[in-house]
């Protein structure tokens, strides 16, 4: 088997009108979809990080495409470190890896739909079937909007919240909302200096915060991060924005996190993702995906959090899009995600959906 086209597909789709207390500053998301085709039949999808899809199409296209047309898709771990190599003097990290992650997935895909099993099933196998899935909140207005947001969650089955608010008063609303036993997490997305850093760590301490992710406006601190660690309730959580199993392991050497996040679209794909589990177990880290997409993104991480024991959580963008454009759609069912079964991935894009939301032909 051989592949004969690689494609990126950048798409928008439409946001569902939200109620009052989610306020959308967007009307729709950018995805990338990728397809891998073959001269056997065998199409597989992947999902690159959802940024600049546009540009993402051009990286796919014009670079990783000519690398692994004629060559043999099963061939994964080869053709991730052809991808690599030939683009290390300018892509190892950003852009150029959240397009190699996702081609990276639609090769598993591909894999898994050849040999008739699901992804997980060639990672060593399912060790459950479900994992609850955390809602990860957009940053809203008030204090009183993302209380009464937290409180919607809820009431949807979310057993865990993370917020991206950076101020001590949203926090505070929603601790006072949803009481002290529901599991709150606070992501900063890099908003605070290290003195800053070490006050709203405390501050998040005695509010019960299970985690505070990336305090740091320097991410690449991780002598700054490793100081904030060793509160009592308090964990410091990272991995998000870091990439590939090398990087990784800067980090936990540094020990400057308890809980790490790799994304599998982002990080380098999924093997890249399990080499990066296995070492963040072997280190005593706690493990949880981030994952905050509506594609094959979803389907890939969930595989790959499945295949391990120890993942505690995974990510969940809770905000609906008006139509969906993968087959089936992986929601939370009272807060948790369920496992597809069917070979690769287990999930299919709609055609149709897909050529309409093209934003090519916008």
């Amino acid at each position: 088997m051989k592949i004969t086209s690689v494609e990126a597909i950048p798409l928008y789709i439409p946001l569902k009108e939200s109620r009052p207390a989610l306020p959308q500053a967007r009307s729709s998301a950018d995805h990338t979809v990728i397809r891998v085709e073959t001269d056997e039949g065998i199409t597989g999808i992947g999902e690159a990080f959802r940024f600049a899809p546009r540009s993402m199409s051009t990286i796919v296209e014009e670079v990783l495409a000519p690398i692994l047309i004629g060559e043999d898709p099963c061939a994964i771990e080869l053709l991730w470190n052809r991808m690599y190599r030939q683009t290390f003097r300018y892509g190892r990290a950003g852009i150029v890896l959240h397009a190699i992650s996702g081609v990276e997935v639609a090769l598993w895909d591909i894999l898994g739909k050849t040999c008739g099993k699901p992804l997980a099933a060639l990672l060593g196998g399912a060790t459950k079937r479900d994992i609850t899935a955390y809602a990860s909140l957009h940053k809203l207005a008030t204090p009183e909007d993302t209380a009464e947001t937290a409180l919607a969650m809820l009431e949807m089955g979310y057993t865990a919240l993370k917020l991206h608010e950076r101020d001590l008063a949203s926090v505070e609303a929603v601790r006072k909302a949803i009481g002290p036993d529901v599991r709150l997490m606070v992501d900063a997305s890099g908003a605070w200096s290290l003195p800053e850093s070490r006050r709203m760590a405390a501050a998040m301490n005695d509010l019960g915060v299970y985690w505070l992710e990336e305090p740091l406006l320097n991410m690449d601190d991780y002598e700054g991060l490793a100081s904030l660690r060793g509160h009592d309730r308090l964990r410091i959580a990272a991995g998000e924005n870091e990439y590939t199993p090398w990087g990784f392991r800067t980090l936990l050497e540094a020990q400057a996190v308890d809980v790490v996040q790799p994304d599998v679209i982002k990080a380098g794909g999924v093997s890249a993702t399990r080499k990066i589990l296995a070492m963040a177990i072997a280190h005593g880290a706690e493990v949880c995906t981030h994952s905050f997409y509506f594609g094959p993104g979803v389907a890939a991480t969930l595989h790959t959090s499945l295949a391990t024991t120890e993942c505690s959580m995974i990510e969940i963008n809770p905000h609906d899009l008006t139509l969906d454009f993968m087959d089936p759609p992986l929601r939370p069912v009272n807060g948790r995600l369920t496992l597809p079964e069917a070979p690769g991935l287990g999930v299919t894009l709609i055609d149709d959906v897909v050529a309409k939301h093209d934003q090519r032909a916008r």
